[in-house]
């Protein structure tokens, strides 16, 4: 049964768990690997979707995650730029994955969409766009508003340490 804010159980059990992977494993598995990072001046690479820019409403969990991901993401490239590293944000689309092999769409295979992020990382790409879908709507992400003022925000940071422990 629907609650009166239009939400069910449901929905919010299925928002705990792709949180849980989504974000707070991505900022868990980071924040392990964060000191052998800094040292290599490595690269974080996180998978995302298109749908952090816009929610899906079919799977309204996964694109919230999927936001806050990306959030997490933009934070992390300001942060951490003073010590040398990378982050990179990959937005797919559709993926020819058990997730979307029900859906009757044009979907990019997963070994094009790797070798996508590969040449990204290589370019140095900060936000990368591995497929068909998503190539279409880089430029205009690269150029537009919201990325201006992710700049804007960067800008504002100095380069001091991140404190890695909660």
């Amino acid at each position: 049964m629907p609650r009166s804010n239009g939400t069910s159980p449901s929905i919010s059990l299925a928002l705990e768990r792709h949180l849980a992977v989504n974000l707070f494993g991505t900022y868990g598995v980071t924040q392990a690997f964060l000191p052998l990072l800094t040292r290599s001046r490595g690269a974080i690479v996180n998978v995302l979707s298109v749908t952090a820019f816009a929610a899906l409403p079919l799977i309204p969990a996964y694109s919230i995650s999927k936001a806050a991901a990306f959030s997490l993401s933009q934070s992390l490239r300001a942060l951490l730029a003073g010590r040398g590293m990378r982050v990179h944000a990959v937005l797919t689309g559709p993926v020819d994955t058990d997730m979307s092999r029900g859906l009757d769409i044009p979907k990019a295979s997963p070994e094009s969409v790797a070798r996508a992020i590969f040449d990204g990382v290589e370019k140095g790409e900060e936000d990368i766009f591995p497929d068909p879908m998503s190539q279409s709507m880089a430029e205009s992400w690269r150029s537009g508003a919201a990325k201006a003022l992710e700049r804007q925000y960067a800008a504002l940071v100095e380069a001091k340490p991140v404190k890695t422990a909660a």
